[in-house]
């Protein structure tokens, strides 16, 4: 199975997608990883720590379909953490095109909403995802969840914010995403946590409800005890 990470050009991906695969590894599933990103962020943080759950590999190429999926071990859940996806979007492309699930990160604040959903350069990721229907042996899209990133205690905005990309839009006019109940608070040791280790209690409790979320929604099989 290939989860993909997607992002328009909001903070915290990269963040998600390690802590994500820490989630996955405790719940008792093998993980690897790929590093589509240019910056290899992903990759970096796996060579400093030494609780990071699995091995990454560096993917960031547009030709991932062909010469990154093939190889991979698909009775485990890998991960592929891609860059902005208005930056990069041919390696998009190519992982949407053999990816099983994807989530996209997104936080709750009027720039990340506009950026994904009526961004003023580059191609709205509701189309981007759309259109990966054509190149894909099922000739649907992939299946997607928003995930809400950086949510304030307290705040309206994440349900704001969650509606709006659930009824598309103000007026219903834009695509409609399906928004998981799960949310990664704003909290400094969520933030910071790229490059440290991943072992603190504050860095577990949004993840472990998140992979619980993906379970009971149908997105993840249950962890083989064989493997």
């Amino acid at each position: 199975m290939l989860i993909a990470s997607l992002k328009p050009r909001t903070m915290g991906g990269t963040t998600n997608t390690g802590l994500l695969s820490y989630a996955l590894a405790r719940a008792g599933y093998p993980v690897t990883c790929y590093d589509a990103d240019e910056s290899l962020q992903l990759a970096a943080w796996a060579r400093e720590v030494d609780d990071f759950p699995c091995q990454v590999h560096e993917a960031d190429t547009p030709s991932f379909a062909e010469t990154i999926y093939p190889g991979m071990d698909h009775g485990r859940l890998n991960v592929v953490d891609a860059g902005h996806a208005e930056n990069h979007p041919d390696i998009v492309d190519s992982i949407l095109e053999v990816a099983d699930l994807v989530i996209v990160t997104v936080s709750p604040t009027k720039p990340d909403y506009d950026r994904l959903t009526r961004p003023e350069r580059g191609t709205a990721l509701a189309k981007v995802i759309r259109r990966s229907a054509a190149l894909r042996e099922t000739g649907e899209p992939p299946a997607t969840v928003v995930l809400l990133n950086r949510c304030q205690a307290g705040s309206n905005s994440p349900k704001q914010y969650g509606d709006l990309l659930t009824n598309g839009g103000h007026d219903g006019t834009l695509p409609r995403w399906n928004v998981l109940t799960s949310r990664i608070p704003r909290r400094e040791p969520i933030a910071s946590a790229v490059g440290y280790p991943c072992n603190k209690p504050e860095r577990k409790a949004p993840y472990d409800a998140l992979v619980t979320e993906l379970k009971r929604l149908g997105h993840l099989p249950e962890p083989d005890a064989s493997r």
